[in-house]
């Protein structure tokens, strides 16, 4: 008998592998044989009312859930949030997603759990995702600097942050947003059951744009875990601005939500202070000895923007506010009238989807996995997937 709501198949089908569970390991928590939830998964059969409640019992979710659309599917929290949770939604909050974009979210990552339970890969990151900090500016240095030493490139230059990031387990996609969230750059969920996590990136952006916004959501997501960790907002208690007369320690010390704390991991991530220091020294660079070749010839090293390696030498006292203030209006010239192209182009070449793809390869010598991979090829094509 064909199911009168065939959304409900795969959903059953999604959530299964969400936990990592084959067909085998579901059929026995909820009594049934394997091949008739197998048909229930494809939509050739419709469950019964009992088999309804012991899979919203096994899968730890509401009935509603089973039988959701597309567009509400995966159950997005970020308060009172527990590991039974399938997905948390960081950046941006729940009700602030886009509904295409939501859509688009679902089947990719339903298209991503597909590819590692065919290819038989784990779904965890390599690396804690929930690490202690203290809620201010420092802080946000200080937490950079512990994740940097935990992917094992302490103060090192990177030049491919994509590679890195999935050689760790965590999972990057880049894919042209859909329409209702073409101004966005970036989107991220967390997983707390592999305590892994999806960041997704606008394909229309720039490489340094890409990389700036894949390190603002790593620092959302730790922000994030914490603040549900220990129960609280990190980022609700005021700082004492008049503890310092410096204006920059001031800067420091002022009062910053979850959004500016996440820029400031991301800055300091990518350009640490030991790196960028030891770069300018070994050039002998004085701080009024900076030019618009030379400071576009070394932002590239980094990958960031123009504006960002600039603002970041700013702050390290390794430029004059004179010059800064000379180089930032030529550059914000230049953004207006490209409509925020970069400067002297981008350099950075960059792999997105390795994972993705390489995942796909590998699919395509197991034989049983034909008809899906179609399916997922689709996915690929509809949204637009960079295989660049």
């Amino acid at each position: 008998m064909k199911t009168d709501i065939p959304d409900i198949g795969k959903n059953i089908r999604f959530l299964r592998r969400a936990r990592n569970w084959t067909l085998i390991d579901l059929a026995r928590k909820i009594g049934i044989r394997e091949g008739p939830l197998g048909r229930i998964e494809l939509g050739k059969n419709a469950p019964s009312a009992q088999v309804i409640y012991s899979l919203s019992c096994a899968l730890n979710v509401s009935t509603e859930v089973l039988f959701a659309n597309d567009v509400q599917h995966i159950e997005l929290k970020t308060k009172d949030t527990d590991n039974s949770s399938n997905f948390i939604a960081i950046h941006p909050e729940p009700d602030k997603i886009p509904k295409q974009l939501l859509a688009a979210t679902h089947d990719i990552v339903a298209a991503f759990h597909a590819l590692e339970d065919i290819c038989n890969v784990p779904k965890y990151a390599c690396l804690p995702l929930s690490v202690p900090f203290k809620p201010d500016y420092q802080g946000m240095e200080t937490l950079a600097s512990s994740i940097r030493k935990y992917f094992g490139i302490y103060d090192g230059v990177v030049f491919d942050y994509f590679e890195l990031f999935e050689n760790l387990g965590l999972r990057v996609i880049i894919f042209q947003f859909p329409r209702d969230s073409r101004d966005m750059d970036s989107f991220s969920i967390y997983e707390p059951v592999y305590h892994n996590a999806f960041f997704f990136l606008n394909s229309k952006n720039n490489s340094e744009r890409q990389l700036f916004s894949l390190g603002l959501e790593l620092g959302a997501l730790l922000i994030s875990n914490q603040s549900r960790l220990q129960k609280t907002d990190l980022f609700e208690t005021p700082v004492n601005e008049s503890e310092s007369d410096n204006k920059k320690e001031s800067e420091k010390l002022r009062p910053i939500n979850a959004n500016r704390a996440a820029g400031r991991f991301a800055a300091t991530f990518l350009m640490p202070e030991a790196a960028v220091r030891a770069t300018v020294n070994q050039l002998g660079i004085t701080s009024d000895g900076w030019s618009w070749d030379l400071l576009l010839r070394i932002k590239h090293r980094f990958g960031v923007s123009a504006q960002s390696f600039l603002y970041r030498l700013h702050e390290l006292d390794l430029i004059s506010t004179r010059l800064r203030n000379q180089l930032d209006a030529g550059i914000k010239e230049f953004y207006d009238s490209t409509g925020f192209q970069e400067p002297d182009s981008t350099r950075r070449c960059l792999t997105p989807n390795g994972r993705f793809f390489d995942l796909m390869l590998t699919a395509q010598n197991i034989e049983e996995a034909k008809k899906e991979l179609i399916k997922i090829k689709g996915i690929e094509k509809k949204y637009k997937i960079d295989r660049k």
